[in-house]
């Protein structure tokens, strides 16, 4: 059924409900002014409590909304102080209900999944993952996840295409695709497994961190170091044997990773093809070198620029955003996630679709080894100030490490290095071009915050 019984009551509820979400006003914030409009209504469930999805259109952009209704007597109990979810009072064939977002009542959630999943999936329990993002994320039964997208793309959406397509070439290190939803030309959810016992990569690293550097005050002890201490001697004379002889230490997972980033890359090729490299491959390498200052930066500018095709490895679709939120190890390993940019922040064409990057893998390496950098900062700066010589000494080395080991898990991966420039050498000052390139903009960030 594809026209409810009074469709144009329903739409300026809808409309109201929408500008009030702030990722609604992130999205049209830089667009140019217009009124919403209804495109259509698929009225998925007549009965109550009744499921509807909504296209909503605003210029370019597209939306879905997932209405549900029920009697007013109803929803109080069903919502539980989601009153936020309120759209108001509309009428269905029996008489007067409420409506209000589907997403915040379990029973329609769960009837959501088995029309998603074609009737394949059934779940007893859910929970909403709260996200001010362009989707809206559900777990059911601790087994299933699912994104219910809000913001339309135009095309396949990135994080949809990656996903099956890796999913047919073998790639089995990511949260399998269960069911995917796609209506009107727009992919509409997304779901996946799900892996509650999965460890993100980000909350590994800082365990491993503070595991090691409750040495630097350790040493600091056996060095006599602290109040009244008036030597200059180090709390830990070799930072590098610290890092591997600590409990947490992670460098073996880190090369398991590496391993893990060099068959992701190899699967992208095999999905969507590789293409030889060239110099504008590595503009942002070159661009972060020139504004550096050194002879060292000069002469990786002039070599950069030279960089000929043949020598120059290959382009592929990037992950684009790899870091190590983006990864997670479960019981049979790491996992890859975050394949997406969400529409929210990332540019896209004129057609209002996001383009699916290309570009060296080097690119998505700089990524992981600069978030290694970042982590260690961040526990570095937990530190007190008494520790700080110890514990940053201690936190290089982490870093040196750990980078080390991801690098040498991936080059090592079979067939990987065919993707990489034929000179190890230039491979090692293009990915440090793409580090500072990193460092360079996150320091533009951070000083604009």
């Amino acid at each position: 059924m594809t026209v409810a019984s009074n469709p144009v009551e329903l739409a300026p509820l809808a409309f109201s409900y929408l500008e009030r979400q702030v990722w609604y006003q992130t999205a049209i914030e830089s667009a140019p002014p217009g009124p919403l409009e209804l495109i259509s209504i698929d009225v998925l469930r007549s009965a109550r409590p009744g499921l509807a999805r909504l296209l909503l259109g605003r210029g370019e952009h597209r939306f879905q909304l997932l209405v549900g209704w029920r009697t007013p007597a109803e929803v109080a109990g069903v919502l539980r102080g989601r009153e936020s979810a309120l759209l108001g009072p509309w009428a269905d064939d029996e008489g007067s209900v409420l409506a209000y977002d589907a997403i915040a009542d379990d029973e329609l959630d769960i009837e959501l999944l088995a029309h998603v999943t074609g009737g394949s999936e059934r779940a007893s329990r859910v929970r909403r993952v709260s996200t001010l993002v362009s989707h809206a994320s559900l777990v059911f039964d601790e087994r299933l996840f699912m994104k219910c997208y809000r913001l339309l793309e135009h095309g396949a959406r990135p994080e949809v295409e990656v996903v099956l397509r890796l999913d047919a070439v073998g790639f089995n290190a990511l949260l399998a695709p269960v069911a995917h939803w796609r209506e009107d030309g727009y992919d509409l959810a997304l779901v996946r497994e799900f892996l509650p016992s999965a460890l993100e990569g980000r909350l590994l690293a800082l365990t491993s961190l503070r595991d090691l550097l409750a040495h630097a005050s350790e040493g600091d002890e056996r060095s006599g170091e602290g109040p009244g201490h008036e030597g200059d001697g180090p709390g830990v004379d070799d930072p590098d044997a610290e890092c591997a002889s600590a409990g947490g230490d992670l460098a073996s997972e880190m090369r398991r990773l590496g391993g893990t980033t060099a068959r992701l890359h190899l699967a992208l090729a095999a999905a969507f093809g590789d293409r030889p490299a060239g110099p504008s491959t590595f503009a942002d390498a070159e661009a972060a070198v020139t504004a550096g200052s050194g002879e060292a930066m000069g002469q990786l500018a002039s070599r950069l620029a030279a960089i000929n095709a043949p020598a120059a490895g290959r382009t592929i679709r990037l992950h684009g955003d790899y870091h190590l939120r983006r990864v997670m190890r479960s019981e049979t390993g790491w996992l890859v996630a975050g394949f997406s940019d969400d529409p929210l922040y990332a540019v896209a064409r004129a057609d209002g679709s996001l383009p699916g990057r290309r570009g060296s893998p080097l690119e998505d390496l700089a990524d992981m080894c600069f978030a290694i950098r970042r982590v260690a900062g961040e526990a570095l700066a937990q530190r007190p100030e008494s520790e700080a010589d110890t514990a940053g000494r201690l936190a290089a080395a982490w870093e040196r490490r750990n980078q080390a080991a991801f690098l040498e898990g991936y080059v090592t991966t079979d067939g990987v290095r065919r993707l990489l420039p034929r000179d190890p050498a230039m491979t090692e000052l293009i990915l440090s071009g793409f580090e500072l390139a990193r460092e360079q903009r996150y320091e533009a960030t951070s000083a604009d915050a």
